[in-house]
């Protein structure tokens, strides 16, 4: 029996759906590509985003200043993700903020005239100089001048915050985990919502109900449970 145009269309977009995922599993390298956007690339390149991967290749003299700064509110839930851009010898810059959460959600849609990610909450906003030394004032009062702490464990199903920057091709790397921080009083998401319009409430650092880590560990890579952890160096992750 002859199919359908309903049929034929759901086929077509099936289809597409397909080639799509053999096309990025082919195409996608694992070293981060700087956005958070797409969710397959995401899943691909999510621990040298975290590592800063992108940003250490591009870190030079005369070069943009580069932040970028990570909320983890459990990664089943909520991670918020800021990127900031600051074109060298200017005074303002361009922030991206993305909220997110594990898995695909309702990011893909698939379509016969293709597929279109609808990612999750994003904007991009410009920032004045005064936004800029607001965020540096909140990483200085955070504590990022210091030297990161070698062997902090950051668990997906925690709170933590991570952040990098490179200015005039230095780069420095710091975490921040709820045992080694009163993440709740931490300035970063004060300064941040300057450029965050997102709308997206920020989810409150609480208690989360951990279970049995040891027998779904999840070490530098996403695991199926959805639970991993990856562990600080001297000035970035050990990948």
């Amino acid at each position: 029996m002859p199919r359908s145009v309903h049929e034929k269309g759901e086929s077509k977009i099936f289809k597409k759906a397909v080639i799509l995922l053999a096309g990025v599993a082919a195409l996608v390298g694992c070293t981060s590509t700087g956005g958070t956007n797409n969710p397959f690339v995401r899943n691909v390149q999510y621990f040298s985003y975290l590592n800063g991967d992108d940003i250490r290749k591009e870190c030079e003299a005369g070069k943009a200043s580069r932040y970028r700064l990570i909320y983890n509110a459990l990664y089943e839930q909520q991670v918020r993700t800021y990127d900031i851009r600051q074109p060298s010898g200017e005074k303002s810059g361009v922030q991206d903020t993305r909220v997110f959460s594990r898995g695909l959600g309702g990011e893909l849609a698939v379509s016969l005239k293709g597929a279109d990610f609808e990612s999750f909450p994003h904007s991009t906003e410009t920032l004045k100089y005064t936004d800029l030394l607001a965020i540096d004032k909140a990483l200085i009062d955070s504590g990022f001048e210091k030297p990161a702490q070698n062997g902090l464990i950051l668990h997906s199903d925690d709170f933590y915050w991570i952040a990098m920057v490179c200015r005039e091709g230095a780069f420095k790397y710091f975490a921040w985990t709820r045992e080694t921080a009163e993440l709740e009083k931490l300035p970063l998401i004060d300064a941040l919502s300057r450029g965050d319009s997102t709308d997206a409430a920020v989810a409150p650092v609480r208690d989360p109900i951990i279970h049995d880590r040891g027998s779904r560990h999840q070490a530098g890579r996403l695991g199926s449970s959805g639970y991993f952890s990856v562990e600080v160096g001297d000035n970035g992750l050990k990948l």
